[in-house]
């Protein structure tokens, strides 16, 4: 069984730092100690060394129950796909108490996103971890194939159909990334109300919410749309403290590591970002002026639309479609992701993080308002959401049995929808 401590939140979640049960076996305390390091330092910290002192127990134990450390790591990711199991069961069972429709089923959305990156944060960051580690293998593409089980289960329970499901999984897929963020807790509760309510109304046919202008009021607090922040001489910098995190984590980024990485000396480091928490903002927001550059989530050189090109809904239908159906998930999709686990866990870096979240839409907002008949206000909320529908598509789709005909069918459902819905401006 998971440990489980008092958390923050008003539950109990699992893989809590602290003391392990004396009554386990030493096999089951290393997984218990290898979950709570992964969840709270992340994997790239967890080391056979830290792992083993929080058990209790000598480093050898690892070798001698699992052969190595990584061995340990895919037991840990493992056990949480089997409590993961246990939570959603129960979850369902009270899901089940709302209106059976599919404004119930929004509602269902946004209760497991709250529940799920609350009382169960620790799970839910494990959980990234393993996407993060093993992108569509092993026990993550277990842990995925699970959610989209749940959620496509979640739809029928509410009169809605299997594809229906596969956009819900889609929406929870984002946002139990980006939950996670305590940057302003009754702000980004505001925005996910929002979204999910739009996401209700465009692509599951329930009746709208009332627009509260809280996810555009989000972006604009955090700064997540300002292009040239970062000035040119400091841009290789931030990309190379960006690979660093992505390949140490966050404990291996120093002033030096940076330097080496990007063949500049430790003073041009320093010169640019004094502190190791202005080089984890550098390095988020040198992402967000990334995303800026071309259309879709993860800008490619060969996509065949640039944002400036796309003036219909046709030509924003083939260029979202050539992005979201990659073989494989892009780079800096992986990176930005491993940049947002880092700052979740910093409390002085939650407004990096913040920039991350809310900046996801930027990219391809000015094409929806050149294509459609929209007020400019709404335009934040429907990139956003937009965005959240198509940005995973690749990992919700990593365990189906033929993936890339799951994403090609999801990403063409996905902008069916939106252009069903919506008023296209004269001769676009």
């Amino acid at each position: 069984m998971p440990i489980r401590r008092a958390a923050p939140e008003a539950s109990r979640s699992p893989y809590a730092e602290g003391d392990v049960g004396p009554d386990e076996s030493r096999a089951d305390r290393l997984i218990q100690a290898a979950a709570a390091q992964i969840a709270a330092r992340g994997a790239a910290a967890a080391s056979a060394r830290s792992v083993a002192a929080e058990a209790g127990v000598s480093p050898s134990a690892i070798n001698y129950n699992f052969g190595a450390i990584e061995q340990l790591l895919l037991a840990a990711y493992a056990q949480g796909v089997r409590d993961t199991t246990a939570w959603m069961a129960a979850k369902r069972r009270d899901l089940l108490a709302l209106p059976r429709t599919a404004n119930g089923a929004v509602l269902a959305l946004e209760q497991v996103i709250v529940a799920w990156t609350g009382e169960m944060r620790a799970l839910a960051l494990l959980y990234q971890e393993g996407l993060a580690a093993m992108a569509g293998r092993g026990p993550a593409a277990d842990w995925t194939a699970l959610w989209r089980e749940f959620w496509r289960q979640t739809a029928g329970d509410f009169g809605l159909g299997p594809m229906d499901g596969r956009i819900l999984h889609l929406f929870f897929e984002s946002e139990a990334l980006y939950h996670l963020s305590r940057w302003s807790p009754a702000l980004e509760a505001a925005a996910l109300r929002e979204q999910c309510d739009l996401l209700g109304a465009l692509w599951l046919n329930a009746a709208p919410g009332a627009a509260t202008g809280a996810a555009a009021l989000a972006e604009r607090s955090a700064g997540a749309r300002p292009v040239g922040s970062i000035a040119p001489a400091a841009m290789k910098i931030v990309e190379a403290a960006a690979e660093v995190v992505e390949t140490g984590g966050l404990s291996g980024l120093t002033h030096r590591a940076v330097a080496a990485r990007a063949g500049v000396t430790t003073g041009s480091v320093t010169h640019h970002f004094r502190t190791i928490e202005d080089l984890v903002a550098g390095a988020i927001r040198g992402q967000v002026e990334a995303m800026s550059r071309a259309v879709g989530e993860e800008p490619s050189p060969a996509s065949p639309t640039s944002v400036e090109q796309i003036r219909s809904s046709a030509d924003l239908a083939e260029a979202l479609r050539f992005h979201a159906v990659a073989d494989l998930p892009n780079g800096p999709a992986l990176r930005r992701r491993t940049l947002f686990l880092a700052a979740v866990r910093r409390p002085e870096l939650a407004g990096a993080g913040a920039v991350i979240r809310f900046a996801q839409g930027g990219t391809v907002r000015d094409a929806l308002g050149r294509i459609f008949d929209l007020e400019p206000d709404a335009l934040p909320l429907l990139a956003g959401v937009l965005a959240r529908l198509l940005s995973p598509i690749w990992f919700a789709c990593a365990a189906d049995p033929d993936p890339r005909a799951s994403r090609e069918a999801l990403a063409d459902e996905v902008v069916r929808r939106l252009v069903g819905r919506l008023t296209v401006r004269g001769g676009a």
